[in-house]
C-alpha cells in the first residue's frame, strides 16, 4: 500500500496538528507500513523519509523560528501576497491542481489529510478532524479559519471514506453537526514521545540552569498565548495565590505568540515586575521535555481542546496536572488529573495551593498521572490509523 500524506503542518512553528503528522508519520516510517510515502509540502512533493528527516532536525527547526531565516522570510512574504485581493483562492486553485495531478498518478494509494479539508483526490481518503473549536467557540479564532472550516468541512466529510477524531467528545461533536454515518467516525487517541519522562534533580540540572530554574519549584504552562487556553483564568487565580508560595514555587509560561492577548500579556508583566511569573516563549523541542519532567506541578485550565497534547506529556513526565472537567483531557486522563469543576479563577487557586503546599497530594496525583499515561503511544495511535487505512484501500 502507498500512502499520500498531507505535511503542510510540519512547516515551523510546529503546534498541535504538526505534532500529530510528525509522530504518525516517524512511526509509520519505524513500523515500516508502506511501500512508498509520499509527502505534500502545500507548494512541492517529497518522500516521507525526506519528510521526516527534515522536520526531526532539531537545529533546522530552531534555525527556522530564528525571525531572520530564510525561510521565516519568504513564508512572510507569501502571507503578504495572499493577503491580496483574489490572491489566497487563486493560490489554492493552484496548490490543489499541483495535489490532483500527482497524488492521482500513485497507484494503489490512500490519501490521508491530516488537517481537516480534504484536497481533490480520486482514490480512498481519511481525514482527521481534531477539533471543532471554530463552531463551539468561534470567538477564539481569526475570521478567515471560520470562514473557511464552515465553508468546506463539511463537504470534506461527505467526500472523505473515513473519519478519524483524537477523542469521542470530538467524535460526539461531529455526528452532532454534521450529516455522517457514526460508522464511518472512529476516535484514535494521539500518543506521547518517550522524551517525556521523569528526570532526576541531577537529569534536569544543567538545562534549567540555562534557564534560571530549579528541579522541581516552578509550576509549568505550556500554551500559545491566546484565550482559548484558558490562560487569562490562570492569571486571576495566579493572584490568588498566596505570594509567599508565587514567591517560592514561580509560573513559569512557555508557548508560541498567539492573539487578542494583550490584556493578558500586561498581567503578565505585572507578575514578571512583581517576580512570581516567567515568561520563556517559544522553547526548542529538545529542552521542553526536560521543562516538563523539572516541574513541580502543570496547570492547563484550557476552556476546550480535541485531545490536550500537552497534558499527556505532563502527566507521562511525572507531573501532577491540574485541569478542567468536561474537557477531552478530562476523557483521557479519566481520575489521573485534579480537575476544576468550573472555570473560575477561584477554584483553580484553592486546587494549585492544595498541590503547592502537599507532597503527599503531588505524589499521589503524579503516580496515577504516569499509570494512565502508560496506555498512550504514537506505536498504538499508528496501528489504529492503520486499521482504518486497509478498511478501505
Amino acid at each position: 500500500m502507498n500512502l499520500i500524506f498531507n505535511a503542510e503542518a510540519l512547516r515551523p512553528p510546529i503546534t498541535g496538528v504538526g505534532n500529530y503528522s510528525y509522530h504518525l508519520l516517524a512511526q509509520y516510517l519505524a513500523d515500516d507500513y508502506f511501500d512508498e510515502i509520499h509527502c505534500f509540502t502545500g507548494t512541492a512533493w517529497q518522500s516521507g523519509e525526506m519528510q521526516c528527516d527534515l522536520t526531526s532536525s532539531l537545529k533546522l527547526r530552531a534555525d527556522l523560528e530564528d525571525k531572520g531565516s530564510k525561510d521565516v522570510i519568504v513564508d512572510r512574504i507569501r502571507k503578504t501576497l495572499g493577503a491580496l485581493p483574489g490572491a489566497k483562492p487563486l493560490y489554492e486553485y493552484m496548490m490543489d491542481r499541483r495535489f490532483e495531478r500527482y497524488a492521482n498518478r500513485v497507484s494503489g494509494a490512500v490519501y490521508h489529510e491530516t488537517n481537516y479539508v480534504l484536497k481533490p483526490f480520486a482514490g480512498p481518503s481519511v481525514t482527521t478532524v481534531h477539533d471543532l473549536s471554530h463552531i463551539r467557540y468561534p470567538e477564539y479564532h481569526p475570521p478567515n479559519i471560520i470562514d473557511w472550516l464552515g465553508k468546506q468541512l463539511s463537504e470534506s466529510l461527505g467526500r472523505a471514506d473515513q473519519v478519524i477524531t483524537v477523542s469521542d467528545l470530538v467524535r460526539n461533536e461531529v455526528l452532532n453537526y454534521y450529516d455522517i454515518s457514526p460508522k464511518k467516525v472512529h476516535t484514535v487517541y494521539e500518543g506521547v514521545d518517550p522524551q517525556y519522562r521523569p528526570r532526576s534533580e541531577v537529569e534536569t540540572a544543567a538545562v534549567l540552569s540555562e534557564l534560571g530554574l530549579q528541579h522541581k519549584t516552578y509550576v509549568l504552562l505550556v500554551a500559545t498565548l491566546e484565550p482559548r487556553k484558558g490562560i487569562d483564568v490562570l492569571l486571576n487565580a495566579w493572584a490568588l495565590v498566596s505570594l509567599e508560595l508565587r514567591k517560592s514555587y514561580p509560573l513559569v509560561l512557555t508557548g508560541s505568540g498567539g492573539w487578542r492577548n494583550s490584556a493578558m500579556v500586561s498581567q503578565i508583566k505585572k507578575f514578571i515586575a512583581e517576580g512570581t511569573v516567567r515568561h520563556l516563549g517559544w522553547v526548542p523541542s529538545d529542552i521542553l521535555p526536560v521543562l516538563y519532567s523539572g516541574a513541580m506541578v502543570f496547570a492547563y485550565p484550557s476552556v476546550y481542546e480535541g485531545f490536550g497534547l500537552p497534558v499527556l506529556d505532563a502527566m507521562s513526565s511525572g507531573v501532577p496536572v491540574v485541569c478542567r472537567s468536561g474537557t477531552s483531557m478530562a476523557e483521557f486522563s479519566e481520575t489521573a488529573c485534579l480537575l476544576c469543576d468550573t472555570g473560575e479563577a477561584e477554584e483553580l487557586a484553592l486546587k494549585l495551593e492544595a498541590l503547592l503546599q502537599s507532597s503527599d497530594a503531588r505524589k499521589t496525583w503524579a503516580d496515577r498521572g504516569l499509570r494512565q499515561a502508560a496506555k498512550f503511544s504514537w506505536a498504538r495511535c499508528a496501528r489504529e490509523t492503520m486499521a482504518i487505512y486497509q478498511k478501505i484501500a
